[in-house]
C-alpha cells in the first residue's frame, strides 16, 4: 500500500496522530471525527482542509484505509469491530476493550477480516523498557521468576462532566482496567503470558474528598500468575501522584534489575554471575534505532513508534508490535482484578482468547462497572 489514508476517532488524545501521520512517508489524515461541538471547532480551526464528521459510520464511508481509534476508553472494541468489518485497518488506543464478551467480539473479527489491529502500547518503546527486553531476552537476567509494575496517576480533574453531561470514564471505570502501560511491558520482557489473577484494592478515600460522586477505588493492586510459573504484581492508581509515574522492575534466576524511581530514563541491572555487574550497575539506555526521528514526539518517542510499527505491519502485511492477543493479554489482567477485589479477592482465570473454544464460554459476559450516567461522549 503505497498511500494509506487514515481516519483519525476522537479529536482529543487523537490530535497527535492527526499532527504526526503527515510526517510519515506515503500517510494522510483524509477524515476525522468527534462528537464534542467545542473540539470539533477547535479542530475547524487547525486543520481547515481535512474534512470532519459527528458520526463515526460517515467517517468509515469516508474512503479512508486505516482508522486510529482514540475515543471514549471502554467504546474501544465495538468502533474497532465496526472499523474491521467496514475493511479498515485499525490502530487504537489502550485499552483493548472493556468486557469479556467485547474482547471476544474482537478477537472474531480480527481473525474473520485479516486485517492488521493493533493496540498503541507506547510505553514499551521507552528505551529503559527496550533494554530490559534486551537483557532479558539474551538470557543474561535467567529464568522469569518475578515482575512489578505501576502506573500513578493524579486525575483530579476528571471529576468535571464531559460536554455532554456524561461522566469521564477516568471518574469510574476501575483504575486497575487501564493496567496496558503496566502490563504490555512486562509481556515483551517475560515473554510469557497470564493465566490467573487476584486482586485487591484501597477503596474510595481520596477521591471522595474530592467530591467525586461514582464509587472507584483509588488504587488497586493484581497479581498475576504466568502460563511459565513466574508472578507480576501491577499496581494502579488515579488518585495519587509521583514522578515518574512509571516503574517496572524484573527478577530473573541470574539477576535483577529496574528502573529508578526518581529518574526515569535511569535503569539499575545486577547479574549474579557477571563480574562487571556483581553488585548494581546504573545508567541511561540509549535508543538503538531511529533516535533522530523519534526525538520530541510524546511518551519519550513511543507516540512516534506506535504509529511507524503499525504503517509497517499494515504495509508489509505482518505481525503488528502488539498484536491484538497481546493487547488481550495485556488488557484483561486488570479487568479480573477487579472483579476479584469485589468478589474478597477470588481468584479469576485469565482465557486465551487465541482459542474459539475458550471465547465460547466468554461470548455473553457482558459483567462492567460502568454506571449509567457515563454515555458514550467521544
Amino acid at each position: 500500500m503505497s498511500q494509506i489514508r487514515f481516519g483519525v476517532f476522537g479529536l482529543g488524545r487523537g490530535m497527535g496522530f492527526v499532527r504526526q501521520i503527515p510526517a510519515m512517508e506515503g500517510c494522510v489524515v483524509t477524515a476525522a471525527c468527534d462528537f464534542n461541538p467545542s473540539t470539533q471547532e477547535r479542530f475547524r480551526k487547525e486543520c481547515p482542509d481535512i474534512p470532519l464528521y459527528s458520526s463515526y459510520e460517515e467517517m468509515l464511508a469516508a474512503g479512508v484505509d486505516a482508522v486510529v481509534i482514540a475515543s471514549y476508553c471502554p467504546d474501544h472494541a465495538p468502533q474497532a469491530v465496526q472499523a474491521l468489518r467496514a475493511g479498515k485497518h485499525v490502530l487504537s488506543e489502550v485499552t483493548a476493550f472493556h468486557t469479556l464478551a467485547q474482547g471476544v467480539a474482537l478477537a472474531r473479527a480480527v481473525d474473520e477480516t485479516g486485517l492488521t489491529y493493533m493496540m498503541g502500547a507506547n510505553t514499551t518503546f521507552y528505551p529503559f523498557i527496550e533494554e530490559m527486553v534486551r537483557l532479558a531476552q539474551s538470557g543474561r537476567m535467567g529464568e522469569f521468576m518475578y515482575a512489578e509494575a505501576e502506573y500513578i496517576h493524579c486525575l483530579r480533574l476528571s471529576n468535571r462532566p464531559l460536554f455532554n453531561g456524561s461522566t469521564h470514564w477516568r471518574q469510574w471505570q476501575p483504575c486497575i482496567y487501564y493496567c496496558t502501560h503496566s502490563m504490555s511491558p512486562i509481556l515483551k520482557i517475560c515473554g510469557d503470558r497470564p493465566v490467573s489473577v487476584i486482586g485487591m484494592n484501597s477503596g474510595m478515600k481520596l477521591a471522595r474528598e474530592w467530591g467525586w460522586t461514582v464509587e472507584r477505588a483509588d488504587l488497586a493492586v493484581g497479581l498475576v500468575k504466568m502460563a511459565g510459573g513466574g508472578m507480576v504484581k501491577i499496581m494502579t492508581t488515579f488518585a495519587n501522584n509521583r514522578t515518574p509515574g512509571h516503574y517496572y522492575q524484573f527478577y530473573g534466576t541470574k539477576g535483577n534489575m529496574e528502573t529508578d524511581r526518581m529518574r526515569a530514563e535511569l535503569l539499575h541491572v545486577r547479574e549474579r554471575d557477571n563480574p562487571q555487574t556483581d553488585g548494581w550497575v546504573s545508567y541511561v539506555p540509549k535508543r538503538q534505532r531511529l533516535a533522530k526521528e523519534s526525538e520530541g514526539s510524546g511518551h519519550g518517542g513511543g507516540d512516534f513508534f506506535v504509529l511507524y510499527e503499525f504503517i509497517k505491519a499494515v504495509r508489509e502485511g505482518t505481525r503488528p508490535w502488539v498484536d491484538f492477543y497481546e493487547a488481550a493479554d495485556a488488557t484483561l489482567p486488570g479487568m479480573l482484578a477487579h472483579r476479584s477485589a469485589v468478589e474478597g479477592g477470588r481468584p479469576f482465570a485469565v482465557p486465551d482468547l487465541r482459542d474459539e473454544s475458550v471465547r465460547k464460554q466468554y461470548e455473553n459476559d457482558h459483567w462492567s462497572p460502568r454506571p449509567p450516567s457515563a454515555a458514550p461522549a467521544s
